[in-house]
């Protein structure tokens, strides 16, 4: 069975259309469906709000021990200064 160069184009043309790209000459573009203005801000919105409520989830569960650790931390630097008898 032989194929000629255009029909093998057109079967890339259109798999990229059915898996969502735009084709024009020789660059493809992603669909305007797939890609739309802002997408990537509200992505990384949702993200950093993700990040910052298991943040403070973390901090409100651990509270207790974290505080402790500071305080230990601040004992440990004072009482580095204190000169023996």
């Amino acid at each position: 069975m032989r194929t000629r160069l255009s029909d093998i184009f057109l079967e890339i043309r259109l798999r990229l259309v059915i898996f969502g790209f735009r084709c024009s000459s020789f660059a493809f573009h992603p669909s305007p469906l797939r890609a739309r203005r802002g997408q990537t801000t509200v992505e990384y919105l949702l993200m950093l709000a993700v990040v910052v409520g298991l943040t403070l989830i973390l901090a409100v569960l651990f509270h207790r021990r974290i505080l402790g650790g500071m305080f230990s931390l601040v004992g440990m630097v004072i009482g580095a200064g204190k000169p023996t008898p």
